[in-house]
């Protein structure tokens, strides 16, 4: 989708990380997914319906595990320094159904 190739655009080069390959999956569980071995993020089809702060985040999020795999200290330095809204964010997808599939939650 236009929008979800627009966000990688913009957000790869600020980030300094090679444009990855990208997906967009129905999931049932998560927003988004990244393999770092691969350089490939999934994001959830239902993202592209959101408000486009939302998907920036999960863009992100996604992007910034192909620099730093676990959700440790560094991982939360660099999500403060380049989308410092991120909580808020996370906290609007966390209320928000991931489909039709009511379960909600994003890591």
């Amino acid at each position: 989708h236009e929008a979800a190739q627009d966000s990688i655009a913009r957000w790869a080069p600020r980030l300094g990380v090679p444009a990855p390959r990208y997906f967009l999956q129905r999931m049932k569980t998560r927003w988004g997914s990244c393999n770092p071995a691969t350089g490939t993020i999934r994001l959830n089809t239902e993202l592209v319906k959101k408000p486009r702060e939302l998907l920036d985040y999960v863009v992100v999020h996604e992007l910034l595990h192909l620099i730093e795999p676990t959700h440790g200290e560094r991982f939360i330095g660099l999500l403060d320094q380049h989308f410092p809204a991120w909580r808020e964010a996370r906290m609007e997808l966390n209320d928000l159904p991931l489909g039709a599939d009511r379960r909600k939650g994003y890591h």
